[in-house]
């Protein structure tokens, strides 16, 4: 006998959808600004692709295209694979979490957004003497 499904709890959908906002965001194209995503565009990829999807994976899709963003950057990949792990099941309980606090949701991203900041690669160091000194 197969145990019930137990329901997320709304922390957990939250959790499950401010990193799906961080695993997109980290796979934007210069097509579009983080400035961009951040004044809307992100609301709109998450709450289009949560009334539209009829599964996890075309919901990722449908936030992808969205965002035109052709291909999720190898990080995100495995990030997003194991949100849907998590929402496997409950991915109606998501739909309707969504649509009903996206808001709230992408309020806690934005908060959340200063403490992931993506680190700016290190300059790399040179190695002429005569570089380093002027």
């Amino acid at each position: 006998m197969t145990q019930p499904l137990t329901l997320l709890t709304a922390d957990d959908l939250d959790d499950i959808t401010v990193d799906l906002v961080f695993a997109l965001r980290d796979s934007l194209t210069e097509d579009v600004s983080r400035l961009d995503f951040w004044q809307g565009r992100a609301a709109t990829a998450i709450e289009t692709a949560a009334a539209g999807g009829e599964a996890w994976p075309q919901a990722v899709t449908i936030a992808a295209r969205k965002l035109q963003i052709p291909q999720l950057a190898l990080e995100a990949s495995k990030t997003i694979t194991k949100l849907g792990g998590r929402i496997e099941g409950h991915y109606s309980q998501w739909q309707a979490h969504v649509a009903r606090n996206l808001v709230y949701i992408v309020a806690l991203a934005r908060v959340e957004n200063t403490s992931r900041k993506t680190p700016k690669p290190d300059p790399e160091p040179t190695t002429d003497t005569e570089e380093a000194i002027f």
